[in-house]
């Protein structure tokens, strides 16, 4: 997260945030705009049968924070299908899946939204504007969207 860190106008925007898998066995942190933040809901079959709606950060604004030195890797279970663009590691206890690489950004991160720990302080929990990604058709909607620039650094 070091690029964030050296540009103050970004610093003063972005807030740091917490993202775990149900039982807390994975966990991340990540760094989004205090202020409003895009998620996206997409239809593809995997999104809808898990209801999923992301947020994407950059790269450089995530890290994995696991506890007690464990193991991302062997906490973790990957799932690959279709292009295998998307990497997606669930937790091996819970099944919960807090964080992936997304077809559509694989230089980010995509943040589950309900894994999210925004925090207790409404002055950093920042308005959640949700668009939808139709990924039924999704070279059609990948070219006629935004979402690609969602993980560049701002």
């Amino acid at each position: 997260m070091g690029n964030v860190e050296s540009q103050p106008e970004c610093r003063e925007k972005k807030e740091e945030y917490c993202v775990r898998c149900h039982c807390g066995k994975i966990r991340g942190r990540f760094r989004a705009n205090k202020e409003h933040v895009v998620a996206w809901e997409c239809n593809c079959s995997d999104c809808s049968m898990r209801g999923n709606i992301h947020i994407i950060v950059p790269e450089e604004d995530f890290r994995i924070d696991m506890p007690d030195n464990k193991s991302y890797q062997l906490m973790t279970t990957e799932y690959l299908w279709g292009t295998k663009t998307a990497t997606r590691k669930f937790c091996r206890t819970c099944g919960v899946l807090p964080w992936y690489r997304p077809r559509s950004n694989p230089d980010g991160y995509g943040i589950t939204l309900k894994c999210i720990d925004w925090g207790n302080d409404e002055a950093i929990i920042p308005k959640v504007e949700v668009k939808r990604f139709n990924g039924e058709s999704w070279e059609e909607q990948f070219a006629a969207s935004n979402i690609a620039e969602q993980s560049k650094s701002t």
